[in-house]
């Protein structure tokens, strides 16, 4: 079941209430580095899907504005029917290819609205936001950083969960990977993560995915590798484990996760307490359209006062020209 988000508008500091929206928008210009200075300190990391929706979010009002201005080839926009199942190297290419500007001021509002409405569990006090205020001080007049620059920081605290590959579940991932990525793209995106991908993989590379496929020790994997390819091709096939000298996208895919380095998740992952179940993109779709209302609702008390006090200025007028014109006659 999706996490409800906060119904909440306001936060207290100190004893002063300050508007959420008003604190995202402030929060804005601190750069990255600072923003992950604060978040190392706090021993938060967060989840590598989570920065995958904010670009996503960030970008889809473009892509949407593409495919009905026909921006995008034939092939493009076939490739885009799985775009909200993209992984983030995807997101990234089709926003590099295209040219297509990912907004940092707009995705560091939607990462600190998540943040604060989130701060409890996270295990912020509200208070520590005096303290980042101050940093809007500071940076206020500075120019907003690149989205590159912000991203390479962030990156020091986003971290791949077990089970998650690119963004995404495992499963998903190699799925739209090897629907709507070509074979030059997949082979960029294991540069990406270390792994440069052979045209064809020889015996020995064989062997070694066999072996780590199937749990094989030393003496297992020694024995393996005195059989043909062939051989070799057949006893993998007959354990149900497809592998070929000749990669598919699907086998170059599951190359990348096997010869990708491992790295072990931070020590600290409550974050992902935080967001289990939530459905990030409903989550920040929702912060949008509650934006949009307030936006509306602010419009409409102007627009009321401002009907208030012309009432008041014609009535005050009129009773001026009555009196004015009593005299008159008088």
């Amino acid at each position: 079941m999706a996490k409800k988000r906060k119904q909440e508008d306001s936060i207290y500091l100190y004893s002063k209430k300050v508007k959420i929206t008003k604190l995202v928008q402030d929060f804005t210009v601190i750069p990255a580095h600072e923003i992950v200075k604060y978040l190392l300190n706090k021993e938060i990391f967060l989840p590598n899907y989570l920065h995958k929706a904010l670009v996503r979010k960030n970008i889809a009002p473009a892509i949407a504005e593409g495919e009905s201005s026909n921006k995008f080839s034939d092939e493009m926009r076939y490739r885009l029917k799985w775009f909200d199942q993209f992984t983030i190297f995807q997101l990234e290419r089709l926003a590099s290819g295209y040219q297509l500007i990912i907004n940092v001021t707009e995705y560091k509002k939607d990462f600190w609205d998540i943040i604060i409405r989130n701060r409890t569990e996270l295990g912020i006090n509200n208070l520590e936001f005096v303290k980042l205020q101050n940093l809007t001080l500071k940076y206020a007049r500075e120019t907003q950083e690149d989205y590159q620059t912000m991203r390479d920081e962030f990156m020091k605290v986003y971290f791949e969960p077990d089970g998650y590959f690119d963004g995404a579940l495992i499963e998903e991932a190699t799925e739209v990977l090897e629907k709507a990525t070509t074979l030059s793209e997949i082979r960029d995106l294991g540069a990406k993560y270390d792994v440069e991908i052979p045209r064809r993989i020889n015996k020995k590379q064989l062997v070694d995915i066999v072996s780590i496929k199937l749990g094989f020790d030393d003496e297992k994997r020694e024995e393996l590798s005195k059989k043909s390819i062939l051989d070799i091709e057949r006893y993998a096939k007959r354990r149900q484990v497809n592998v070929s000298i000749e990669l598919k996208k699907n086998d170059m895919l599951e190359y990348i996760l096997i010869k990708m380095p491992k790295t072990a998740a931070p020590k600290y992952t409550n974050s992902l307490k935080v967001f289990a179940g939530m459905n990030i993109e409903e989550y920040l779709y929702n912060i949008k359209f509650q934006e949009i209302t307030s936006k509306v609702q602010d419009k409409r008390k102007q627009q009321i006062r401002k009907g208030v006090i012309v009432t008041l200025l014609i009535a005050v007028l009129a009773v001026a020209g009555y009196f004015a014109y009593i005299t008159f006659l008088a």
